[in-house]
């Protein structure tokens, strides 16, 4: 070949090289750069995510504090008790509550405080504190709760804060309430590291840069009191913070420490100028991928193809680490679904644009037992698999995601109902089938809430009011016996707003006592007339409407207002028999309901007692109806409460005997004085002959058991002469039921049983 030819194939050989090494090196550098920015908006996002869940969980445990002393505040009855009992209820809240101290400031300025350690302090004065507690408190005294800044506590040698809230007798501020606290809390809470996979820090500064509290482990060396301090921060990006910190606006910078840059989160906890510094590690990583890029890039100098392998390589693997990371952030880890976050997100748009949908929330009904008696092995497997059960029943443009634990969540472009339930009994259909372990003999079982968009009559749709609707649907789902798919509709949306007015009434209706007393007779069946009755309550509101227990009861025995309804009737009750005494007509006696939560009061026969003592009326003439469910828990503490109550003259009563799993063990071990049949016992006499015979043998040795044990009986749920015949031959002490008497106003009753029955 032409020696000319060859040199010019050589030289454009060697331009083509140079060019493609130049487009090359470019292109990696522009790759580099792309790689960089990426993974640091990533971090970012990642880091923003994170501080803000610290946030929450940091502002989550001041509002429970702040709600806890709330609650305090207004059990405490500080016009009633004497100084000394009044310090020893501090105390003793404080002891439940584990704070550093407790202490009760009148407005004049002179209080009660309690420590940890059981001692207490009288006439502290309020100017005596740090400025800052007494500033919170003045707050207080204003009707303002409030937290104070962290402050070093010279007397115990440690960073600590203050709660105060205000203590109202009717509608005045007499006071504030007020609570001292390590900032241990805040630091065992920033201490924990799974939020960032363990993969930064986390500090608390305030908006001037003092590091107020610092993790452990951290980059900032301990002697060091703020960020400003040293070198980690450069000269023009703590202007820049200052500002911002100033403003109370959030802040990306950078941190350096033994050379090496690290991605810095500041975030306002929007109190007392807090803010949370989130010091996010992982940016090492991010470096090690640029360099690596870097390096290839210089190799490709002198081995193009090489380069292009490495640049290939590290490309795919910036991939990989986007997809992780986005895969942390929107996915399931145990099954791949979708997470809520994601789900969210996906889902609430199309809910606001369009009706046109169905949005589904769905149980594994006794999961909890799944786990103890297979293992959360086999359960994680189960929720792997209802997750592959939904993605192959779900179409295309349709969405779901595992909320927590059992719960999943579907969104489906589905308004008929038929529709809707065949999908869903085909999901549950397959899950059905799925064997844990090798025990094929329990088949797991499946239930769901659905609401329909529409079915729901709203001006403004969203996702986060179908999402309140459908767990109520689903709650539905779970205590029906045989519909495996509730739809939310017209009755439950009424159920749904009764139950809120429910909730958010209750403590206002019973100052204004608008829950009524109703009395039922209980008939003396040798005396043939009336022995006795049973208060129940009614909610009447101030319009006229009737709330009845089965609208509210299970509602307060979940959030423990059935404590307060329940005294509240005791003192009703109480009430009651002092007025016919004072009449001067024979009183009869009267039994109330007492729920498990009220027995187990720590005050509970003091206050009892205490409104005995009030009405000056005999004990014996309340008697107290207790379910048999106590017994099942401590049948030895629950019989000395009974003993003390007796001690007192109260008659204890167990009520509904027959309608759960009762035992006559029960009866053996608990000394009471009455028992209650529940009306299921007269319900199943005359579905067929042969049960008949049973229910009555049954019946008969009961009541002959409770003579043996001195006990009377009383009938629950008598509606016939049939009825009355039967329990009279069965020598029963008394009988209840519609047949005597619905429920009646206290009024009505003392009208028709008391005063006639004095006239005749």
């Amino acid at each position: 070949m032409d020696e000319k030819i060859l040199q010019r194939r050589l030289k454009k050989l060697t331009i083509y090289v140079i060019i493609i090494g130049i487009a090359t090196i470019i292109a990696g550098g522009l790759m580099a750069e792309s790689s960089q920015r990426m993974i640091r908006e990533n971090i970012d996002i990642r880091l923003e995510n994170v501080t803000e869940q610290y946030r929450i969980n940091l502002n989550r445990r001041l509002y429970a504090d702040i709600q806890t002393l709330n609650t305090l505040a207004a059990f405490f009855s500080f016009s009633d008790m004497d100084t000394y009992s009044f310090a020893q209820g501090l105390l003793e809240s404080n002891s439940h509550n584990n704070y550093i101290r407790m202490a009760y400031y009148g407005r004049s300025g002179v209080g009660i405080r309690v420590m940890l350690d059981s001692r207490i302090e009288m006439d502290v004065e309020v100017d005596s504190l740090n400025e800052d507690v007494a500033k919170t408190i003045r707050g207080a005294w204003e009707g303002q709760a409030g937290i104070s800044r962290i402050y070093n506590d010279r007397n115990l040698d440690e960073e600590v804060f203050a709660y105060a809230v205000p203590v109202y007798a009717g509608d005045e501020v007499i006071g504030a309430l007020a609570a001292s606290l390590s900032t241990d809390v805040f630091e065992a809470m920033l201490e924990d590291k799974t939020p960032l996979n363990d993969q930064g820090y986390v500090h608390m500064v305030s908006d001037s840069g003092k590091i107020l509290i610092r993790s452990k482990d951290q980059l900032i060396d301990a002697e060091v009191s703020s960020i400003y301090d040293g070198d980690y921060i450069s000269d023009s990006e703590k202007e820049r913070v200052r500002a911002a910190l100033a403003a109370g606006q959030v802040c990306f910078t950078n941190l350096t420490y033994e050379g090496q840059e690290y991605p810095v989160y500041l975030e306002p906890m929007g109190i007392n100028g807090w803010y949370l510094f989130c010091v996010q590690t992982a940016h090492v990583e991010g470096n090690v991928i640029y360099r690596l890029i870097m390096v290839n890039r210089t190799v490709v100098s002198v081995i193009l193809i090489l380069l292009m392998l490495f640049i290939i390589f590290g490309y795919r693997m910036l991939r990989k680490s986007n997809k992780r990371l986005i895969r942390l952030a929107y996915y399931d880890p145990l099954t791949g679904a979708y997470n809520l976050d994601r789900f969210t997100q996906e889902v609430s748009g199309k809910v606001e644009d369009s009706r046109e949908y169905s949005l589904i929330a769905l149980n594994v009904r006794q999961f909890k037992f799944i786990n103890e008696i297979f293992g959360n092995r086999q359960a994680d497997r189960l929720l792997r698999h209802i997750k592959s059960v939904i993605a192959s029943h779900v179409q295309e443009g349709e969405y779901f995601c595992r909320g927590s634990a059992d719960m999943f969540y579907i969104f489906l472009w589905e308004t008929d109902r038929e529709r809707i339930k065949i999908r869903m009994e085909s999901i549950f259909s397959s899950i059905d089938s799925y064997a844990i372990s090798n025990n094929r003999d329990y088949h797991v079982q499946m239930y769901c809430g659905v609401v329909v968009g529409t079915d729901v009559d709203e001006d403004a749709p969203s996702l986060e009011k179908s999402m309140v609707h459908v767990m109520f649907a689903l709650d539905t789902a779970r205590t029906s016996a045989k519909d495996r798919v509730w739809f939310y509709d017209t009755r439950l949306h009424e159920d749904e707003k009764l139950e809120n007015y429910v909730g958010t009434h209750m403590r206002q209706a019973l100052e204004d006592k608008e829950f009524k007393l109703y009395l039922q007779p209980k008939m003396d069946l040798r005396a043939g007339k009336i022995g006795g009755a049973e208060a129940l309550v009614r909610w009447i509101t101030g319009s006229g409407r009737t709330i009845y227990p089965g609208q509210f009861i299970p509602l307060f025995e979940k959030n423990g207002f059935c404590v307060d309804l329940d005294m509240y009737m005791v003192d009703q009750v109480c009430r009651q028999i002092r007025e016919w005494i004072d009449a001067g007509v024979p009183p009869i006696p009267l039994s109330v309901n007492q729920s498990k939560l009220l027995f187990y009061e720590a005050d509970y026969i003091d206050n009892m007692k205490r409104i005995i003592q009030k009405y000056d009326i005999p004990a014996r003439l309340v008697t107290l109806e207790i379910l048999e469910g106590l017994a099942m828990e401590n049948v030895d503490v629950l019989n000395e409460k009974i003993a003390r109550l007796k001690e007192i003259g109260f008659r204890i009563s167990m009520d509904d005997f027959g309608s759960g799993y009762s035992s006559l063990n029960t009866l053996a071990s608990l000394k009471i004085d009455e028992l209650k049949l529940d009306r299921v016992f007269l319900m199943r006499i005359g579905s067929s002959r042969a049960e008949d015979m049973r229910q009555k043998v049954i019946m008969s040795e009961i009541v002959d058991l409770t003579k043996k044990l001195d006990m009377t009986t009383v009938v629950e749920g008598v509606e016939t002469q049939e009825n009355e015949d039967l329990i009279r031959k069965l020598d029963c002490d008394y009988g209840q039921g519609y047949y005597y008497s619905r429920p009646i106003r206290a009024e009505a009753f003392t009208e028709k049983y008391i005063l006639d029955g004095e006239e005749s």
